[in-house]
């Protein structure tokens, strides 16, 4: 079967969101309707459950191809309206159920997010290509060439994406923020900086955030996994608390409404001092050091010192040079001779 072209979405028009689950594989089509009411296929993806989902119920399965979908997908959900045409409806399921799981009490907060809309399915084409993809998941060995053809695409490849832990710290009157990024490679890159002004700490995570989304934008991440240790900024960012200090808001939005609204793809998570060390140790590292219109670069150097090991017959004639030395010196001073060379 031959897959329909990629386009461009159109401003204003609603999105339609084919999502199919199989056994072990969802499919997900995303569509939008042209001038001549044909659909035209913005973005199409497959995936393969892990060992946890394969233990999902039918209905459950659905649910995670829709959140697949807006997890790979947000920029697409943040701008359109969504119509969701599957088989049965993961909406109904999720707002419906009395009680909700842990993993379903996630879910429910990322569907209440969007504008979206369940349409029963109807035989078209783009749920015919949804349940493909869903049959046909791309094997995990399979590595996709960069250079295409010019030719319909059957697959998308997508970069992992980049992760970015992020931590501030404030001490009397010295403030340092730490960034740590982990790239599609797994290469790590630490960043820290000196705060010039004397701030709390909570002012100073909010620092270190703009720093760190600061420069995600200057790279041109469009998605990146966020994690820092401070509840409460991690907490205003995704809505659940209120930002009540005045001076944290001009920090909270532009943080949220500009540069995360151009990253467009960011997820936050909380995560324990405990796993957000080096961030801690650069944002400490910098308000320690804290120096005014002053840039410090400390190497840090990986070593570990090993003694030399002298036997007893070594010792001792290394000990008998030295004093054959000594006593040379003494002689010399004795007699105030400043022609001598010792060899």
């Amino acid at each position: 079967m031959k897959p329909p072209v990629l386009v461009a979405p159109v401003h204003g028009r609603p999105l339609i969101l084919y999502v199919a689950a199989q056994e072990r594989s969802v499919g997900i089509l995303l569509a939008q309707k042209n001038d001549e009411g044909k659909e035209n296929a913005l973005y199409y993806l497959s995936s393969t459950m892990t060992p946890n989902e394969l233990k999902y119920s039918p209905i459950e399965n659905l649910c995670l191809a829709l959140i697949f979908a807006i997890q790979k997908l947000k920029h697409y959900f943040q701008s359109h309206s969504i119509h969701l045409v599957s088989k049965a409806n993961p909406l109904k399921y999720v707002m419906t159920k009395p009680v909700l799981s842990d993993r379903l009490a996630r879910w429910y907060l990322q569907l209440q997010q969007f504008e979206i809309t369940y349409i029963p399915q109807k035989a078209i084409k783009g749920q015919v290509l949804a349940d493909f993809l869903a049959d046909h998941p791309m094997p995990a060995e399979w590595e996709l060439s960069d250079d295409l053809p010019d030719e319909d695409i059957i697959v998308i490849e997508i970069t992992p994406p980049w992760k970015m832990y992020f931590d501030g710290a404030s001490h009397k009157e010295e403030a340092g923020a730490g960034v740590v990024f982990v790239t599609s490679e797994g290469e790590v890159l630490p960043y820290s900086f000196t705060l010039t002004q004397n701030c709390s700490n909570n002012m100073a995570e909010y620092q270190a955030l703009i720093f760190g989304l600061d420069m995600a934008v200057d790279t041109k991440q469009r998605h990146l996994k966020v994690y820092g240790d401070s509840q409460l900024v991690i907490n205003q960012l995704l809505g659940l608390y209120e930002v009540k200090k005045p001076e944290l808001l001009p920090y909270h939005n532009y943080a949220k409404k500009r540069l995360m609204g151009w990253l467009g793809d960011v997820e936050l998570e909380y995560l324990p001092r405990r796993d957000n060390k080096q961030a801690n140790a650069l944002a400490k590292l910098a308000s320690i050091l804290s120096m005014t219109d002053k840039e410090a670069r400390i190497p840090i150097c990986k070593s570990w010192i090993i003694p030399p090991i002298f036997s007893d017959d070594e010792d001792d004639t290394f000990q008998e040079e030295e004093n054959h030395v000594m006593e040379v010196l003494k002689l010399k001073k004795k007699i105030g001779g400043n022609h001598w060379s010792i060899t």
